[in-house]
C-alpha cells in the first residue's frame, strides 16, 4: 500500500511516498496531513475560532471588513499567481498567514475566499438545497422568510456560524453598494452557485440560488435576530481594541517580527522562555501545539496561565480565549508587572471535583468576605445567578456581570485576609478606572473551588485549558508506527 503526496514551494516540486503494509494506518497519516491543509477539506475538519468559523474565513473576512468600499470588490478577479501563491501559503499553516504583511489586493483576498468556498468538499448549503429552493418557491413573502429561518437554525454548529459571519460580512458590503457598486443582487449571484453547488452536472445554475442569497442579506438582521446598531458597537469596540494593540506597540520596543495585526508574545516557561508569533484573530487553540513544540516540553497536563500584579494573581488561559485580549491585559497600565507562563494544570482537577458535587445546583448562594480597602473585609450573602453574582453592601446591592469580568486565584499583596482561600475578579472593561479589582475570601479551600467552578461555567461550558498538540504534529513527533514507514523523495 502506498501514499503518494507532492508538494510544491515556489519553483521546487517534491514527491513523497510512504509506504506501509497495513492500508488502516496509511489512511490515518493521509487524515493527519491532510488535515494540516485548508483548501479541499470538509467544514468538520477546518481549523476554527471559538465561534466555529473556519480560521481562514475569519482572516479574509478581518482583512476585507475595512475594504468593503473598494469597487468591485467579489466582482472584480484577482492576479491569479498572488492568490494562488497566497492558497499555498495558507495550505502550509493558515495560522502564520497574515494578510496585511502580504503583496495582495483586495481582488486577490475576495478570490481566495471564493476559491476556498468552491474547493469544499460539499457545498455550504447543498445538503439542504431542496428545503431552501423549496421555502424560495413560497408565495407569501412572511411565511417564506418564517421557512428560511427555521432552516437556517437547524443547520449544524459551524454551518450556522459560518453562514452568518459570511452573510453579516455580505450586508455591510451591500451597505456601500453607492461607492462599490455591489447591490445584494450582485452578491447573490457571485455567490449563489459558490455556496448552492450540488456538484451535479445534470444541475444547471438557478435564478434561486443567488436570489436566496440575496435574501439572506437583504433580511440578515431579522433571520438572525441581530440588532444593527449592537453590531456596530461591536465592530467598533473591535477596532478601539486594535487601535490600542497598536498604539501600545508603538510605544514600546517590540520584538522582532511584530507588526500592526500580528504580535509576538514572550511566554515563560521553567527557566527559559519562547517567542511565539499571534494575530488578532487567533485564539490559544490555535497557537496551543506550537507553544508546546517551540518549548519541547513532554507529555503532560499543562496550562498556559496570566499572571498579574508581580504573580500574585493568576489563572489559567481558556483554549478558546482570544490572545489579543490577554495581551491587551498584560499591557494595562493599571496592573503591575504581568507575565504569562506554562505550569501545571492542577486548577481544573480542583475545579472537577467542586463540580461533582454541586452540579446539579441551578444557583448558588453562600458567605464570602468581600474586601473594602484599607485591610477590611466583610461578611456577606452571595448569590450567582445566571452570570450575575450579587452581594449586599452598606449602599445597596452589588451586582457584577461576570461576563465583563475575568477571574484569578489569590489577591494583591497587602489586603490581608482573614484566610488563604482568595479570588479576584478584575473588571475587562478598559474605560473603567473604579472598582478593576473586586477581592473576595472563602472560609474553606473546597468552598473556593466550589465558587470558581461555577464563575468558569459563565463564560466557558468545559474545564478546557490543557495545552494540546494538533494533528500537525503528529508529523513531527514520535510515533510508535513510525519506523513501518519508508520515506523516499524524488524530484
Amino acid at each position: 500500500h502506498y501514499l503518494l503526496i507532492r508538494t510544491r514551494a515556489d519553483s521546487n516540486s517534491r514527491t513523497y511516498t510512504f509506504r506501509d503494509k497495513n492500508q488502516g494506518y496509511l489512511n490515518e497519516w493521509y487524515d493527519a496531513i491532510k488535515s494540516t491543509q485548508v483548501f479541499g477539506v470538509a467544514m468538520e475538519r477546518q481549523a476554527k475560532t471559538r465561534s466555529g468559523v473556519p480560521v481562514l474565513i475569519h482572516k479574509c473576512v478581518m482583512y476585507l471588513d475595512d475594504k468593503v468600499d473598494q469597487e468591485g470588490i467579489y466582482r472584480i478577479s484577482g492576479v491569479k499567481s498572488r492568490y494562488e501563491n497566497l492558497k499555498l501559503k495558507c495550505n502550509q499553516n493558515i495560522h502564520d498567514v497574515v494578510f496585511d504583511d502580504e503583496p495582495v489586493s483586495v481582488h486577490d483576498v475576495t478570490s481566495l475566499l471564493k476559491l476556498f468556498f468552491r474547493e469544499l468538499p460539499v457545498s455550504l448549503l447543498a445538503p439542504w438545497y431542496l428545503p431552501l429552493t423549496n421555502a424560495m418557491e413560497i408565495e407569501d413573502e412572511t411565511e417564506k422568510l418564517y421557512q428560511i429561518q427555521d432552516i437556517i437554525f437547524e443547520l449544524p454548529w459551524t454551518e450556522f456560524h459560518t453562514l452568518k459571519f459570511l452573510i453579516s460580512h455580505l450586508f455591510k458590503v451591500a451597505q456601500y453598494q453607492g461607492e462599490n457598486k455591489m447591490t445584494a443582487e450582485n452578491l447573490g449571484v457571485v455567490f449563489g452557485p459558490t455556496l448552492m453547488s450540488t456538484r451535479d452536472p445534470n444541475n444547471q445554475f438557478s435564478s434561486t440560488e443567488y436570489q436566496l442569497v440575496k435574501t439572506l442579506i437583504d433580511y440578515y438582521s431579522w433571520i438572525y435576530h441581530v440588532d444593527v446598531d449592537e453590531v456596530a458597537l461591536k465592530e467598533d469596540r473591535l477596532r478601539r481594541a486594535e487601535e490600542e494593540l497598536k498604539k501600545r506597540m508603538s510605544n514600546i520596543a517590540a520584538p522582532e517580527g511584530s507588526s500592526h495585526t500580528s504580535w509576538i508574545v514572550e511566554v515563560f516557561f521553567l527557566r527559559d522562555s519562547v517567542n511565539i508569533r499571534v494575530d488578532a484573530g487567533q485564539t490559544l487553540r490555535e497557537v496551543s501545539a506550537e507553544i508546546l513544540n517551540r518549548t519541547k516540553l513532554g507529555d503532560g497536563d499543562y496550562a498556559l496561565h496570566e499572571f498579574l500584579c508581580d504573580g500574585s494573581l493568576k489563572r489559567p488561559v481558556h483554549l478558546s480565549e482570544y490572545l489579543l485580549n490577554t495581551t491587551l491585559t498584560l499591557w494595562d497600565e493599571r496592573v503591575q508587572r504581568s507575565w504569562l507562563a506554562i505550569d501545571s494544570n492542577n486548577m481544573k482537577e480542583k475545579m472537577k471535583k467542586a463540580a461533582g458535587r454541586f452540579a446539579k445546583d441551578s444557583q448558588e448562594h453562600g458567605t464570602l468576605h468581600v474586601y473594602e480597602g484599607r485591610k477590611k473585609w466583610r461578611e456577606v450573602s452571595v448569590k450567582l445567578c445566571q452570570e450575575n453574582l450579587s452581594y449586599s453592601r452598606l449602599r445597596g446591592r452589588c451586582t457584577i456581570n461576570l461576563e465583563n469580568h475575568t477571574w484569578y486565584l489569590g489577591c494583591e499583596a497587602g489586603c490581608a485576609p482573614p484566610t488563604e482561600h482568595t479570588f479576584t475578579l478584575r473588571s475587562t472593561d478598559q474605560s473603567s478606572r473604579e472598582d478593576q479589582f473586586r477581592v473576595f475570601c472563602a472560609d474553606e479551600e473546597q468552598e473556593l473551588w466550589r465558587w470558581l467552578w461555577r464563575i468558569n461555567a459563565v463564560k466557558y461550558q468545559e474545564l478546557d485549558y490543557r495545552l494540546v498538540r494538533s494533528k500537525r504534529a503528529m508529523l513531527s513527533t514520535s510515533s510508535s508506527h513510525r519506523s513501518s514507514f519508508i520515506l523516499t523523495n524524488d524530484r
